[in-house]
């Protein structure tokens, strides 16, 4: 299983996931020709998108690639916000099966209506893929037999807490609906990582993270394993 960032960032989100075999879309974040161009022109190739909540910056593409003939999975919380009758439901806690993957969904927390995170998992090598978008925690998610993870680490909540540039109730909000360094090494303390051999961050802020800072903080916690931080 690979994974690979096209975009991640409050400017729009898309990833690809793939066995070889089977391509799988996570978020859709993006303009329909900036998705094509990114993939190479090889987005007809994509088996199914997976949309974790209905923010534009995830979901912008979700009703043009339906009508491309490409089947987009959601909540139904996220469709009805969306006002997209023809989305495929996916139910947490229901597998769907597309191709070699196997797709789960599990509930996260957000400013939205039915937000979602995903398991993906190879069923002929059995690696694991945990993706975890904007999410204010992922306290009660625990996944065994992980291979990979991608995961929302959006900011330091000192250089937020030091921002003279922010309004006090954006301030509050990030910290209400997105997961900081502190919360994602706390989550990650308490997994099962044995198995584990890369983690990517996801969706770093411009203003209120550090890249390096927070690679050097994270293999210095967690050597051994592999991390990377997606590109933008």
């Amino acid at each position: 299983m690979t994974f690979r960032s096209l975009a991640s960032s409050s400017a729009g989100n898309a990833y690809l996931v793939t066995d070889g075999e089977t391509t799988l879309l996570l978020e859709c974040g993006l303009t329909l020709p900036r998705l094509k161009k990114l993939t190479g022109f090889t987005l007809s190739a994509v088996g199914a998108c997976f949309v974790t909540h209905e923010h534009q910056d995830h979901a912008h593409a979700a009703g043009l690639l339906i009508k491309q003939g490409i089947p987009v999975y959601m909540s139904e919380g996220t469709a009805r916000a969306l006002e997209l009758p023809e989305a495929e439901i996916i139910d947490p806690g229901v597998p769907v099966a597309v191709g070699g993957l196997r797709v789960m969904a599990f509930r996260v927390w957000h400013d939205a209506k039915q937000p979602v995170g995903y398991l993906i998992e190879d069923v002929r090598t059995r690696e694991r893929l945990l993706f975890a978008a904007d999410t204010r925690n992922l306290d009660c998610v625990v996944a065994g037999r992980l291979t990979y993870i991608a995961v929302e680490c959006n900011y330091d909540d000192q250089k937020l807490g030091l921002s003279q540039r922010i309004n006090p109730k954006v301030r509050e909000r990030i910290r209400h609906t997105h997961m900081d360094i502190e919360r994602v090494m706390r989550w990650l303390r308490k997994q099962d990582l044995s198995g584990v051999l890369t983690v990517w961050l996801l969706h770093l802020s411009d203003s209120h993270s550090n890249e390096n800072e927070f690679l050097e903080r994270f293999s210095a916690e967690f050597p051994g394993i592999r991390f990377e931080i997606c590109e933008k």
